[in-house]
């Protein structure tokens, strides 16, 4: 999930092809071997950070890839090996060789002189597997990967980048935030008398002239309240985030970096502390969140569901990732506090005005006036 296991990548017939050896391996009609139909543009082989990619000088056919199996000797664990074959041209052009990590700006600048002297143009950022989000991710992805060298390029640490690049990022969105929070706290408001709509409604008959009156309340309500209103302003965020979680995934940039207890970014925490780290603070933020008015049952199931579900998810996530997603947990607590501490104040001016007014002489009785009037006139 965190890590691309080997394979073998190649441009074949102008489409991005991925063969991931397992696959090859375990292949019952041809098993450990396959043969790539079509015209070549570039194949190579690599992992998570590094790749061998052969451009040969015209497209040309013949690819062919083969696996080997083994075990790994302490975990006993299933590896794989694999082996590109690519046909050497007739005319005895010698074929370019890129063997490198999967870094963006090298991959860039070699695309642009494989590309000045082949003859044809040829993009080798195809080497990075962005996911199946690519097309969004991968625009994304670069300028998230400048800001974070670039702050590591001031502090000297990766860790205290992605800290600092994470409090950068979630104070950027601090408005979505609060129009989330805001049409939140709305819904809940609205819902009791949501309710109370549909109970009426319920009980009315088509024919019934009520019934027009209730549905255009209830209509104006939902405008009102809706709650996807809320979720609107997250679903805005969630490429960015997502190019954030790739970056982060694959960078090289992460690889063998320690930070505090951690020996390296790219890998799993060794202690598991992270994780467990990352979970409860997702609990916490969970219960001070405003949400749509539900079930407390439903709602205190899921606020605790979905910290074990994420806890089960990314026990073995790269300490990077979870650093990003611990300390993003902090910042939304803390601008959630902020929010539900102003939504308060907001709240409080509109119960004081009706003490007074059930307070105010001009709505005592005037017994006086009462008195007066029991009395009879003299005759």
């Amino acid at each position: 999930l965190y890590a691309v296991a080997p394979e073998g990548v190649a441009v074949v017939g102008g489409e991005l092809n991925r063969l991931y050896a397992e696959s090859i391996n375990n292949d019952e009609g041809s098993p450990a071997r396959q043969v790539v139909g079509g015209a070549i543009d570039w194949a190579g082989v690599g992992d998570t950070y590094f790749v061998m990619v052969v451009v040969p000088p015209k497209r040309t056919e013949g690819l062919e890839y083969r696996t080997a199996k083994y075990e790994q000797s302490q975990t006993k664990e299933a590896r794989y090996l694999i082996t590109g074959f690519v046909p050497i041209a007739a005319d005895g052009s010698p074929n370019r060789l890129y063997v490198g990590p999967k870094d963006h700006y090298l991959l860039t600048a070699a695309s642009a002189e494989v590309s000045r002297v082949v003859g044809r143009p040829v993009d080798l950022e195809g080497l990075i597997d962005y996911g199946f989000l690519g097309t969004i991710s991968r625009p994304l992805a670069a300028p998230i990967l400048w800001s974070i060298k670039y702050l590591h390029a001031l502090t000297g640490s990766y860790g205290i980048a992605i800290i600092l690049f994470t409090i950068a990022i979630y104070s950027l969105f601090f408005p979505l935030k609060w129009r989330s929070s805001k049409s939140m706290k709305k819904a809940q408001k609205l819902a009791p008398r949501m309710k109370e709509l549909q109970e009426s409604i319920k009980g009315l008959k088509p024919n019934d002239p009520r019934l027009k009156e209730l549905q255009m309340e209830q209509l104006r309500l939902m405008k009102e309240g809706n709650p996807l209103g809320g979720c609107l302003p997250l679903l805005i965020q969630m490429p960015f985030f997502f190019a954030l979680y790739r970056a982060i995934t694959i960078s090289i940039d992460f690889r063998q970096a320690s930070f505090l207890w951690l020996p390296d970014l790219s890998a799993a925490d060794p202690y598991h502390l992270l994780p467990v780290m990352m979970a409860a603070s997702m609990l916490v933020l969970q219960l001070v969140t405003p949400a749509p008015a539900a079930d407390p049952l439903q709602r205190k199931m899921m606020a605790f569901f979905l910290p074990v579900f994420m806890l089960y998810m990314l026990w073995s996530a790269p300490a990077g990732l979870l650093v990003y997603w611990f300390v993003g947990n902090i910042v939304l607590y803390s601008q959630q506090m902020f929010i539900n501490r102003l939504m308060k104040s907001d709240d409080d001016p509109a119960d004081p005005p009706k003490k007074k007014a059930e307070a105010s002489p001009t709505n005592k009785p005037n017994r006086g006036a009462g008195k007066t009037n029991m009395k009879a006139e003299p005759v």
